[in-house]
Protein backbone atom coordinates (compact mmCIF):
# COMPACT_ATOMS: atom_id res chain seq x y z
CA UNK A 1 0.00 0.00 0.00
CA UNK A 2 1.50 3.56 -1.09
CA UNK A 3 1.25 6.32 1.16
CA UNK A 4 -1.19 8.09 -0.62
CA UNK A 5 -3.69 5.20 -0.32
CA UNK A 6 -2.57 4.84 3.33
CA UNK A 7 -3.36 8.61 4.07
CA UNK A 8 -7.11 8.02 2.20
CA UNK A 9 -7.88 5.03 3.84
CA UNK A 10 -6.71 7.04 7.30
CA UNK A 11 -9.11 9.91 6.26
CA UNK A 12 -11.89 7.63 5.51
CA UNK A 13 -11.74 5.72 8.79
CA UNK A 14 -11.50 9.19 11.00
CA UNK A 15 -14.50 10.54 9.29
CA UNK A 16 -16.61 6.79 10.00
CA UNK A 17 -15.76 6.51 13.18
CA UNK A 18 -16.73 10.37 13.74
CA UNK A 19 -20.00 9.53 11.94
CA UNK A 20 -20.44 6.44 14.04
CA UNK A 21 -20.25 8.21 17.37
CA UNK A 22 -23.32 8.84 19.40
CA UNK A 23 -25.70 11.52 18.92
CA UNK A 24 -24.51 13.45 21.35
CA UNK A 25 -21.94 15.95 21.02
CA UNK A 26 -20.92 18.51 18.40
CA UNK A 27 -19.15 18.91 15.29
CA UNK A 28 -16.63 21.13 13.98
CA UNK A 29 -14.88 22.27 10.71
CA UNK A 30 -12.17 24.33 10.76
CA UNK A 31 -9.36 25.73 8.76
CA UNK A 32 -5.68 27.62 8.89
CA UNK A 33 -1.91 27.34 8.48
CA UNK A 34 0.65 25.35 10.32
CA UNK A 35 3.99 24.23 9.78
CA UNK A 36 2.71 21.16 7.29
CA UNK A 37 0.72 23.56 5.14
CA UNK A 38 -2.42 24.69 5.03
CA UNK A 39 -4.68 22.72 7.68
CA UNK A 40 -8.23 21.36 6.94
CA UNK A 41 -10.12 19.90 10.30
CA UNK A 42 -13.07 17.67 11.15
CA UNK A 43 -14.03 16.74 14.62
CA UNK A 44 -16.55 14.88 16.63
CA UNK A 45 -17.24 16.22 20.41
CA UNK A 46 -17.63 12.65 22.48
CA UNK A 47 -17.94 13.99 25.87
CA UNK A 48 -17.52 17.29 27.63
CA UNK A 49 -13.85 16.01 28.02
CA UNK A 50 -13.13 14.11 24.99
CA UNK A 51 -12.94 14.53 21.39
CA UNK A 52 -11.74 13.00 18.14
CA UNK A 53 -10.14 14.88 15.45
CA UNK A 54 -8.67 14.62 11.82
CA UNK A 55 -6.61 16.90 9.67
CA UNK A 56 -5.35 17.42 6.26
CA UNK A 57 -2.62 19.77 5.27
CA UNK A 58 -0.82 20.13 2.79
CA UNK A 59 -1.03 22.55 -0.57
CA UNK A 60 2.52 24.11 0.24
CA UNK A 61 5.67 23.29 -2.15
CA UNK A 62 9.06 24.81 -3.06
CA UNK A 63 10.91 25.08 -5.81
CA UNK A 64 14.54 25.77 -5.57
CA UNK A 65 17.50 25.74 -7.81
CA UNK A 66 20.97 26.43 -5.87
CA UNK A 67 24.85 26.85 -7.18
CA UNK A 68 27.30 26.19 -4.18
CA UNK A 69 31.39 25.71 -5.50
CA UNK A 70 30.36 25.24 -8.96
CA UNK A 71 28.00 22.70 -7.85
CA UNK A 72 24.02 23.04 -8.88
CA UNK A 73 21.56 21.20 -7.34
CA UNK A 74 17.30 21.91 -8.45
CA UNK A 75 14.31 20.29 -7.01
CA UNK A 76 11.14 20.76 -5.07
CA UNK A 77 10.59 20.43 -1.17
CA UNK A 78 6.65 19.63 -0.67
CA UNK A 79 4.81 19.85 2.88
CA UNK A 80 1.93 17.78 3.69
CA UNK A 81 0.09 15.15 5.93
CA UNK A 82 -2.65 13.78 7.69
CA UNK A 83 -3.06 13.69 11.32
CA UNK A 84 -5.78 11.84 13.85
CA UNK A 85 -5.98 12.95 17.25
CA UNK A 86 -7.50 12.44 20.27
CA UNK A 87 -8.17 15.71 21.92
CA UNK A 88 -8.62 15.61 25.92
CA UNK A 89 -9.97 18.75 27.73
CA UNK A 90 -8.63 18.46 31.76
CA UNK A 91 -10.21 21.50 32.73
CA UNK A 92 -13.48 21.09 30.04
CA UNK A 93 -12.96 25.15 29.03
CA UNK A 94 -10.56 26.13 25.59
CA UNK A 95 -7.54 24.34 26.96
CA UNK A 96 -6.67 20.83 25.49
CA UNK A 97 -3.35 18.41 25.21
CA UNK A 98 -3.99 16.49 22.03
CA UNK A 99 -2.00 12.45 20.93
CA UNK A 100 -2.57 10.93 18.06
CA UNK A 101 -0.45 9.96 14.51
CA UNK A 102 1.13 11.92 11.61
CA UNK A 103 0.69 10.04 8.63
CA UNK A 104 3.85 11.63 6.37
CA UNK A 105 3.75 13.11 2.81
CA UNK A 106 6.35 15.40 3.51
CA UNK A 107 9.52 15.42 1.26
CA UNK A 108 12.44 16.71 -1.01
CA UNK A 109 13.40 15.59 -4.06
CA UNK A 110 16.27 16.92 -6.03
CA UNK A 111 18.64 16.38 -8.47
CA UNK A 112 22.48 17.70 -9.92
CA UNK A 113 25.61 17.94 -9.01
CA UNK A 114 27.07 16.84 -5.14
CA UNK A 115 30.69 17.61 -4.85
CA UNK A 116 31.06 17.10 -8.80
CA UNK A 117 29.89 13.94 -8.92
CA UNK A 118 25.83 13.68 -10.59
CA UNK A 119 23.36 12.53 -8.04
CA UNK A 120 19.82 12.26 -7.24
CA UNK A 121 18.88 13.43 -3.76
CA UNK A 122 15.61 12.50 -2.06
CA UNK A 123 14.64 13.10 2.11
CA UNK A 124 12.03 11.85 4.06
CA UNK A 125 10.91 11.15 7.52
CA UNK A 126 12.11 8.05 8.58
CA UNK A 127 8.68 7.38 10.60
CA UNK A 128 6.20 7.54 7.98
CA UNK A 129 3.32 7.14 10.54
CA UNK A 130 4.80 9.29 13.29
CA UNK A 131 3.55 9.89 17.24
CA UNK A 132 2.02 13.07 17.77
CA UNK A 133 1.71 15.13 20.58
CA UNK A 134 0.61 18.53 21.12
CA UNK A 135 -1.27 21.34 22.95
CA UNK A 136 -3.70 23.61 22.46
CA UNK A 137 -6.39 26.26 22.76
CA UNK A 138 -10.21 27.61 21.44
CA UNK A 139 -10.77 31.26 21.81
CA UNK A 140 -14.62 30.92 21.59
CA UNK A 141 -16.74 34.04 20.27
CA UNK A 142 -19.82 34.62 18.49
CA UNK A 143 -21.95 31.70 17.95
CA UNK A 144 -19.99 28.69 17.64
CA UNK A 145 -16.63 30.33 16.03
CA UNK A 146 -13.74 29.94 17.83
CA UNK A 147 -10.04 31.04 17.21
CA UNK A 148 -7.27 27.85 17.28
CA UNK A 149 -4.12 27.62 18.05
CA UNK A 150 -1.96 24.57 19.20
CA UNK A 151 1.59 23.53 19.56
CA UNK A 152 3.31 20.42 20.03
CA UNK A 153 6.02 18.06 18.34
CA UNK A 154 6.44 15.21 15.62
CA UNK A 155 8.04 12.19 16.62
CA UNK A 156 9.61 12.08 13.08
CA UNK A 157 12.81 9.13 14.03
CA UNK A 158 14.97 11.07 12.10
CA UNK A 159 15.31 11.92 8.21
CA UNK A 160 16.48 9.99 5.78
CA UNK A 161 18.49 11.68 2.89
CA UNK A 162 19.77 9.20 0.00
CA UNK A 163 21.94 9.72 -2.84
CA UNK A 164 21.73 8.37 -5.89
CA UNK A 165 23.77 8.19 -9.07
CA UNK A 166 23.57 6.45 -12.68
CA UNK A 167 27.08 6.09 -12.53
CA UNK A 168 28.62 3.71 -10.28
CA UNK A 169 31.86 5.63 -9.93
CA UNK A 170 29.86 8.33 -8.97
CA UNK A 171 28.35 6.36 -6.57
CA UNK A 172 31.15 5.17 -4.73
CA UNK A 173 32.94 8.75 -4.86
CA UNK A 174 29.20 10.43 -2.99
CA UNK A 175 29.33 7.47 -0.48
CA UNK A 176 32.62 7.99 0.55
CA UNK A 177 32.46 11.78 0.97
CA UNK A 178 32.60 12.84 4.06
CA UNK A 179 30.31 15.99 3.47
CA UNK A 180 27.87 13.54 2.59
CA UNK A 181 28.66 11.46 5.55
CA UNK A 182 28.27 14.10 8.02
CA UNK A 183 24.56 15.48 5.73
CA UNK A 184 23.19 11.89 6.28
CA UNK A 185 24.26 11.55 9.63
CA UNK A 186 22.65 15.07 10.80
CA UNK A 187 19.36 14.61 9.00
CA UNK A 188 18.54 11.16 10.59
CA UNK A 189 19.25 12.63 14.29
CA UNK A 190 16.64 15.26 14.08
CA UNK A 191 14.17 12.92 15.61
CA UNK A 192 11.28 15.43 16.15
CA UNK A 193 9.91 18.62 14.49
CA UNK A 194 8.06 21.16 15.63
CA UNK A 195 4.42 21.80 15.19
CA UNK A 196 2.51 24.87 14.84
CA UNK A 197 -0.90 25.76 13.90
CA UNK A 198 -3.39 28.85 13.88
CA UNK A 199 -6.88 28.87 12.50
CA UNK A 200 -11.07 29.34 12.84
CA UNK A 201 -13.12 27.11 13.50
CA UNK A 202 -17.13 26.68 13.61
CA UNK A 203 -18.95 24.14 15.55
CA UNK A 204 -22.46 22.91 15.12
Amino acid sequence: MNLKTLLTATALTTIGAMAAAQDTGDFTVGTGLSTFGLNLEGAYQIDPQWRARGAFMGGLSLDFDETDDGDTVEGEFNLGGLAALADYYPMQNGWRISGGLFLSNTDLSASGQVNGDEADVTAEFANKVAPMITTGYDWRFGSGWAMTSEVGVILTGGIDIEYEAENPADQAAIDADPDVRDAISDAADIKALPYLSLGVSYTF
